[in-house]
């Protein structure tokens, strides 16, 4: 996806990945990881010319879930601020999302049984936002979004 700049070249690019999380080799499915294992949100995203050069502050960057089907709704791990550096076309950054954060296919939600729970989908859409953050006003915003995901129960 792209990030969109005030003023030319007005957009650069941004993607996401979750990389392959089964615990033993050989790896499971690109697109199916595991519950209970922990995992990463992994961000990249470009600062064309000549933004690069006189952008200052620093950039957050956030990462959310939409179920598809019954599951949970919400951000993963926490905030992630990266510093811009003036001439720095490139940057990444990787959200840690701690094993069992979503819930797997099959599991309850809510969680309590008691509650009315159903069985979810495990299926999720994974999506990163991207902001500027600088001392004065910046309008420097962008998203991606990944492939859907299956979580596998433990």
């Amino acid at each position: 996806m792209t990030i969109e700049w005030p003023d030319g070249p007005e957009s650069s690019d941004m993607t996401v990945t979750v990389p392959d999380n089964w615990p033993t080799p050989p790896a499971g499915p690109a697109n199916i990881l595991v519950a209970s294992v922990p995992t990463n949100v992994h961000v990249e995203w470009t600062v064309p010319f000549p933004h690069n050069m006189t952008l200052g502050g620093s950039f957050q960057v956030r990462a959310f879930v939409e179920s598809i089907g019954p599951g949970q709704e919400m951000q993963l791990g926490t905030d992630v601020t990266v510093a811009a550096v003036g001439g720095l076309t490139s940057y990444t950054a990787d959200i840690p999302v701690p094993g069992g954060t979503l819930l797997g296919e099959g599991e309850l939600y809510p969680p309590l049984p008691a509650v009315g729970g159903v069985p979810v989908s495990g299926v999720y859409k994974i999506i990163a936002v991207l902001q500027h953050l600088n001392p004065g006003p910046t309008f420097v915003s962008g998203f991606a979004e990944e492939t859907i995901k299956m979580f596998l129960s433990p």
